[in-house]
């Protein structure tokens, strides 16, 4: 039996050479104490002592455990035959004893065999993440270190587990500080001094990191993701942490936003340029329309000063335009961008309604600005409403902010141009919330009927919103 237990793992490995110990001592022992009990007299209690060696064979050792079973079964049916009592019913009852120790083997043998598969799924999916991922135990023990990681640190998985998560900060941050891992463990609170930027993301701890010294000393900017691991109780057993190199990203931010930065300056030195000139051409045709009185001048001074003012509402477009898609998009809450935007119109007798409370999307920071575009030409005189209603309303396809008056609405042939450049202040503004809604994806159109009020319908798309208390 000793060759036996002997293949069952290799001898080098201090865990299995510790556990083929276990089993030997435990089956030597139950088996002499089955003989002691048989030359006593002692047939039916002792035999259940070769559960323990029989079990922990089948669960330590799975694809030897129902051989292990059967054999030790086999040295428990020779004690009986060469010492048991010469009895019918107890060479029956030594035979179930027998067959139950196989089928309780064979059992424990094949659910071993299907966690020991799972386990190696989960191993095996970890080892491939494309993110350098670690895992660790409650103590703070690694317990996983896959591929990716070896990489970016150049530690080998041999090297790294069963060390503790100080090992891993020195590595990464060349001190001892928390890992987002450990914090996750401990259910410590958030710390920003340590990580100024630290959040929770779908309950997981995230967080920005430059580390000067990191990457033989040219320095990196790492994303660092960490959420706990917990069993079927809820508790918390360990946790996973995933470490990503974003500085190709970051530099290219930056190169995103110095490049803006300096067109935004460049425009903005040629909008007060060109104004000036205006003004200078405004003084100009003021006094041409005073110094002459022949008609045919007066009108031609008059197509001069509307080409004039076209190219000021031009200036103008560009100075709405100059910070659309400096910041980058975020979670905005609607009901909050409905509020900045009514809070900037003159709405007077027209009452205003937002049922938005628990809708937030994701948008450029300047959403407001769409909202305050819609409800601006809604509460004209001209369009005769004297009721503003927002809602939404969630589509196979996503999220629908609706806004609708009760208005004269608009005509059918105009809605086709609503939402292209146009002269008048009406289509600018439209335009200019269709090109801040087309930065994350959204779309803006008019459904309204004419006659019965003017509906304009947002739509967002399924991964551009949420609602708060809503899974």
């Amino acid at each position: 039996m000793t060759q036996i237990l002997r293949g069952l793992s290799p001898m080098k490995n201090p865990v299995q050479r510790n556990r083929i110990l276990i089993i030997l001592i435990l089956s030597l022992a139950s088996l002499g104490a089955n003989l002691f009990g048989m030359i006593a007299g002692v047939t039916i209690v002792l035999s259940h002592l070769l559960y323990f060696p029989v079990i922990l064979a089948s669960y330590w050792f799975p694809r030897r455990g129902i051989a292990f079973s059967v054999i030790i079964t086999a040295l428990y049916g020779l004690l009986i035959a060469f010492f048991g009592p010469d009895e019918q019913l107890l060479d029956i009852l030594s035979l179930s004893r027998i067959a139950m120790l196989i089928i309780i083997g064979t059992v424990v043998a094949l659910l071993a065999r299907n966690l020991a598969q799972s386990e190696q799924q989960l191993h095996d999916i970890i080892e491939f993440l494309p993110d350098a991922t670690y895992a660790v135990d409650k103590q703070g023990k690694i317990i996983a270190w896959n591929r990716a990681v070896e990489e970016m640190t150049g530690k080998m998985k041999s090297s790294m587990l069963g060390k503790d998560q100080t090992d891993v900060a020195r590595i990464f941050c060349g001190e001892d500080r928390p890992m987002l891992s450990s914090l996750v463990i401990r259910g410590e609170k958030i710390s920003p001094v340590i990580y100024p930027e630290i959040r929770q993301e779908s309950g997981k701890l995230v967080a920005e990191r430059y580390l000067p010294n990191f990457s033989a000393g040219r320095g990196v900017h790492l994303r660092l993701s960490a959420t706990a691991l917990v069993d079927a109780g809820g508790n918390v057993t360990g946790a996973i942490e995933s470490i990503r190199d974003v500085t190709d990203q970051v530099m290219m931010q930056e190169a995103l936003e110095n490049a803006n930065h300096r067109l935004n300056t460049l425009s903005g030195i040629l909008r007060h340029d060109l104004s000036r000139r205006l003004a200078v051409l405004y003084g100009h045709l003021r006094l041409g329309v005073m110094k002459f009185n022949d008609p045919e001048v007066i009108t031609f001074i008059a197509g001069i000063k509307e080409a004039a003012n076209s190219i000021m509402r031009q200036i103008e477009i560009s100075r709405e335009y100059r910070d659309i898609g400096a910041t980058q998009p975020t979670w905005i809450p609607v009901q909050d961008a409905f509020q900045s935007a009514a809070g900037r119109i003159e709405i007077g007798p027209v009452i205003f309604h937002a049922w938005t409370e628990r809708l937030e999307v994701f948008s450029d920071p300047h959403l407001s600005t769409v909202f305050y575009h819609i409800l601006h030409n809604s509460v004209k005189s001209e369009t005769g409403a004297s009721r503003i209603i927002a809602t939404y309303r969630i589509c196979p396809e996503g999220c629908a902010i609706i806004i609708e008056d009760n208005g004269k609405g608009i005509a059918e042939p105009q809605k086709a141009s609503l939402f292209v450049q146009r002269e008048d202040s009406y289509g600018r503004g439209l335009f200019l919330a269709n090109e801040i809604l087309s930065i994350t994806g959204m779309t803006i159109r008019e459904t309204g009927i004419p006659g019965q009020g003017a509906r304009f319908e947002i739509r967002i798309p399924s991964e551009g919103y949420r609602v708060e208390g809503m899974y």
